[in-house]
């Protein structure tokens, strides 16, 4: 792995700079790859958010000023000498970009802290033992404060990491939380990160469908050997309720919240013979493990594969390889 000093060096010695993040973003993902853009905009870099999708609709208040573009339109632009940043990517397959923007930068930067990361870039910061990406660009962001001797986290990259950290941690609450994430937590509220625009839009505005799709799915729950919870998310529930496929991740805890459950399993049905599993653990299991099976990972407590066959037999599927780690 590479130093702080060493990318941050890179970094202020280059121009031009391409930072996106992975395929479905989540909250952790948009908000360590929002501070890093703002961090290059603030050192007057030529900076470009490029993503070949779109954000979860309670993500959507941190990208109000920002101009997303997708990879034909980056092409477009025919710029030739640009570095990658990937945030919260731990398999290059999963960035967000096509394949030629990958192939064709300059270097490729990469900050995660997923377990199963190989280190694909040519600069690398991982680190599987923080609590998120976002904690990784708060430490850059604070070394950056040190050696330049000037205040780089403002309100817009504070409010930025302070919605990964909480998407992260579940409010603080998951086992990934450590020492380091309050204090991060902490200096993030002096730096006047805005706590109650992240906690109204990310945690307290799902739409009423959401809760009436929430029901449909919970009808769907099962109990396996007393360990193992499991729903699902059919296309025919989303149409229904006319809710977005990637605006359901929020239901996975209710499964894995049951008394005396270890292992909560959402299967999301995205199209034919195409199931999204998300997988979370209690106490004790490595839910990465079980995800690594059907070519996915992850985290201990929180990973995800995808399974190509129809909803029922992806059930199957997913259950007997959990039983096997209870």
């Amino acid at each position: 792995m590479n130093s702080i000093d060493t990318i941050l060096k890179y970094i202020h010695g280059s121009d031009d700079f391409v930072v996106t993040s992975h395929v479905n973003p989540d909250g952790d993902n948009i908000g360590s790859t929002l501070s890093i853009y703002y961090f290059l905009k603030k050192i007057n870099k030529r900076v470009y958010y490029v993503m070949n999708d779109s954000m979860p609709i309670n993500m959507q208040f941190l990208i109000e000023d920002i101009n997303i573009i997708n990879s034909q339109e980056f092409k477009e632009l025919n710029i030739k000498d640009y570095n990658l940043i990937t945030l919260d990517c731990g398999d290059k397959n999963r960035i967000c970009l096509d394949d030629e923007i990958k192939d064709n930068c300059t270097k490729l930067i990469n900050i995660d802290h997923h377990a199963s990361n190989d280190f694909y870039g040519d600069l690398n910061y991982v680190m599987a033992e923080e609590s998120s990406t976002c904690e990784l660009v708060y430490n850059l962001l604070k070394r950056n404060e040190e050696i330049n001797s000037v205040e780089t986290i403002d309100k817009n990259i504070a409010t930025a990491l302070y919605t990964g950290l909480m998407t992260d941690t579940g409010k603080l609450t998951y086992s990934n939380t450590h020492a380091s994430s309050f204090d991060m937590a902490k200096e993030l509220l002096l730096r006047k990160a805005d706590t109650q625009k992240v906690v109204q839009n990310v945690f307290g505005s799902n739409p009423f469908n959401f809760y009436k799709l929430l029901g449909a799915s919970l009808n769907t729950l099962e109990i396996i050997n007393t360990k193992i919870a499991v729903m699902m998310v059919t296309q025919e529930m989303l149409k229904k309720y006319n809710i977005d496929f990637k605006d359901v991740d929020g239901i996975v805890p209710y499964a894995r919240d049951i008394e005396n459950v270890e292992i909560g399993i959402l299967l999301k049905e995205k199209g034919n013979n195409e199931i999204k599993v998300s997988l979370r653990s209690k106490s004790f299991v490595d839910v990465s493990k079980i995800a690594k099976v059907f070519g996915g990972g992850g985290h201990m407590r929180a990973s995800g594969c995808t399974i190509n066959d129809n909803i029922n037999n992806a059930k199957i599927k997913i259950v007997e390889q959990a039983l096997k780690e209870i």
